[in-house]
């Protein structure tokens, strides 16, 4: 059987690791170790160069790489409203007649998800042709394309929607005790703050975060606790949604065990 090859592009680091902990946890996949001496050449072309353009501080943009059976997956992460021009960056070096199947995973945030999916169509039509232009589908055109808008390809909202919706199953008592803490302050206090649309539901993650992981990143949080399970899979509509869209993508069964 020959090697099979699928990039998905999505705008941040916690939508990287929400992810691959799908990949991982739900759909069987194994997370490549790191060493460059054993990376897939296909993806050599994505190691980053450092310093990045010059700039010593600048986050690395190495794709995470996964692989089950003969398929090998990069999840992309692309600095969020540059995830187009970064990719292009990237595709423009590699042999794309090779991908099987390629994808977008966004966060509608207060936009609308049909004109997000829209406007990554025309970003990446160049590339992908029969990239659709409608939110949660996929052509089936060779290469397989796709684009998925968090939360659910209907409502406004970002990643941290859905992990609210996972915590409230994976840690209902955390969860409740920090919305407690963050209800706790004011409207005046709020407004000092500059929040902006979404940030109750960032700063509810990050708390619960802190409480599971001390000290660590919600990257890491989401990687190794249990937002993303078996368990949270079975109660939540959209996660299950989700998972739909990746094994149709990548041409794959989900055999996910209950409970």
């Amino acid at each position: 059987m020959s090697k099979k090859y699928a990039l998905i592009g999505v705008e941040g680091n916690h939508d990287q690791a929400f992810v691959e902990k799908i990949l991982r946890k739900l759909l069987g996949f194994n997370r490549f170790n790191g060493k460059v001496s054993e990376l897939d050449p296909f993806w050599r072309k994505f190691i980053p160069v450092y310093p990045k353009n010059g700039k010593l501080y600048a986050r690395l943009d190495m794709p995470s790489i996964l692989v089950k059976d003969e398929l090998s997956v990069a999840i992309y992460a692309g600095e969020g409203s540059k995830l187009v021009t970064n990719l292009k960056d990237k595709l423009s070096n590699i042999d794309r007649d090779r991908i099987s199947a390629f994808a977008i995973i966004a966060d509608a945030d207060r936009k609308s998800p049909i004109d997000i999916a829209r406007n990554y169509q025309k970003g990446l039509q160049e590339y992908f042709p029969n990239f659709p232009d409608r939110p949660g589908t996929i052509s089936r055109e060779t290469p397989r394309s796709g684009i998925y808008i968090l939360p659910d390809n209907s409502k406004e909202g970002v990643l941290e929607t859905l992990l609210r919706r996972c915590g409230e199953i994976a840690y209902p008592t955390y969860l409740e005790q920090a919305e407690n803490y963050l209800n706790s302050f004011s409207e005046a206090e709020i407004k000092k703050l500059k929040w902006k649309p979404f940030d109750h539901e960032k700063s509810l993650i990050a708390t619960v975060v802190s409480i599971l992981k001390p000290g660590k990143t919600n990257t890491t949080s989401i990687s190794d606790n249990h937002w993303v399970s078996e368990k949270t899979y079975a109660a939540i509509t959209e996660l299950q949604e989700l998972v739909d869209f990746l094994t149709t993508l990548l041409g794959i069964e989900a055999n996910i065990k209950s409970g």
